[in-house]
């Protein structure tokens, strides 16, 4: 899912591209199902919001500030700043001028994987398999979730960027956090556009 065409470098710096695919889906393990039955909780769409400082402080916190611009202005959280931009408008104040926006992840019965943003465009795509009780794997990356009646929560393994050399590595790190936006609750609903 490309939650945001990730990339960037602040403090004027050009823009280092990334690739714009998702993880590649993995084999399922032996204890994974291929796919949920459509009576699965799991099966429907699920409605966050993206917020501009949650998002810089996630990423910052993680050390990936790399794909910051891209995380903003790519997910157009500041209105009427080109999506493209490789400067922060406000190096001081990144979220300068920013909305929230309504982003929605959907799980399919026959294990499909998608997100819409706020428009309700369809921005990635991919395949998940369930795996125990509450993993799930989102094309070649595990979560946890938990589902309270109307509302899931999303949580990766660990994400540790050390040995990441390469940022094919550091933007795989960015969206498995993307995804998940830990401590996020997604309500089960329909994204309205904008």
């Amino acid at each position: 899912m490309v939650l945001v065409a990730l990339a960037a470098c602040s403090g004027g710096a050009v823009s280092t591209p990334v690739p714009t695919s998702t993880p590649e889906p993995a084999s399922p393990s032996p204890s994974a199902s291929p796919s949920p039955s459509a009576e699965h909780p799991i099966v429907g769409e699920w409605v966050a919001i993206h917020d501009c400082a949650k998002i810089v402080a996630m990423l910052t916190g993680a050390g990936l500030e790399e794909f910051l611009i891209d995380a903003v202005y790519g997910n157009e959280l500041v209105p009427g700043v080109d999506p493209s931009t490789t400067e922060f408008t406000d190096p001081a104040d990144p979220c300068a001028g920013a909305v929230e926006r309504q982003h929605a992840h959907f799980f399919t019965a026959d294990g499909r994987f998608g997100s819409r943003d706020f428009n309700g465009d369809t921005v990635d795509s991919g395949t998940y398999t369930l795996e125990g009780e509450n993993g799930i794997v989102i094309n070649s990356s595990r979560f946890t979730y938990a589902i309270d009646g109307d509302e899931l929560s999303l949580e990766p393994e660990s994400v540790d960027i050390s040995a990441c050399t390469t940022p094919q590595c550091r933007f795989e790190a960015t969206w498995v956090l993307m995804v998940a936006l830990p401590g996020t609750t997604w309500k089960k609903g329909l994204l309205q556009p904008a």
